[in-house]
């Protein structure tokens, strides 16, 4: 069976879209017992760097494999890697003006699953409503071929703020499906950690199992 290929995605910076790629993936590796594969087209290659800094503390392999890919070379690399991994996930690039971030468009519309991290502010909905845009142009293309093609929000980084509902409801507003769950503003979920699933700890099974298990149902991930 071919991996799932699945990116945490948004135009606005900021809105923790690596950190949660590498919570999931090391939840997935070390609780699921998945193959997992995270290729960093991120010109930072913020994802990547992370994971040599961990590996000095550590002094061992990673529970699983980050890359980082130069985004003109995704659609070879995926071939090549789909049937040995069950799940691969794909930091994309950082988002411009130029050339209609063509890069980008390239890198999502070999994603199966786009989960978009949305924050509260005027600001983030403005720029999440041009990503998603991008995102409905990949979708219609996909559909006239009938490949699936999936994406929805998720409220990150939630306190008490009235803008937390309102940011849900202008993604619905925008067309787009959110997830139930959100994922608070703490600490637990701005340390991110390679090695060590988020699961691990009390305070990780009570505020992020509950987005983890909807999270593998959304992707069909068993």
């Amino acid at each position: 069976m071919s991996a799932r290929i699945i990116s945490v995605a948004n135009r606005k910076g900021g809105v923790g879209k690596t950190t949660l790629t590498i919570i999931l993936a090391t939840a997935l590796a070390k609780e699921k017992k998945k193959k997992v594969l995270l290729l960093d087209c991120d010109n930072q290659r913020s994802a990547f760097d992370y994971s040599n800094i961990q590996k000095q503390v550590y002094d061992e392999s990673p529970p699983y494999e980050i890359r980082t890919l130069h985004p003109k070379y995704i659609y070879d690399e995926l071939r090549f890697n789909k049937d040995k991994y069950d799940v691969i996930f794909i930091d994309i690039p950082r988002m411009t003006d130029d050339s209609k971030d063509s890069s980008v468009i390239q890198v999502l519309t070999c994603c199966d699953t786009v989960l978009i991290p949305v924050v509260a502010g005027n600001l983030e909905a403005l720029s999440t409503r041009d990503f998603v845009k991008t995102l409905k142009g990949i979708e219609e293309f996909k559909k006239e071929r009938n490949i699936q093609f999936n994406y929805l929000g998720f409220l990150n980084k939630r306190n008490r703020r009235k803008e937390n509902e309102e940011a849900i409801e202008f993604m619905k507003a925008e067309g787009v499906s959110m997830m139930n769950n959100s994922l608070s503003d703490v600490k637990l979920f701005t340390t991110p950690s390679v090695y060590e699933s988020i699961l691990d700890s009390k305070e990780g099974k009570e505020r992020f199992k509950p987005f983890f298990k909807e999270f593998l149902k959304t992707c069909k991930i068993k």
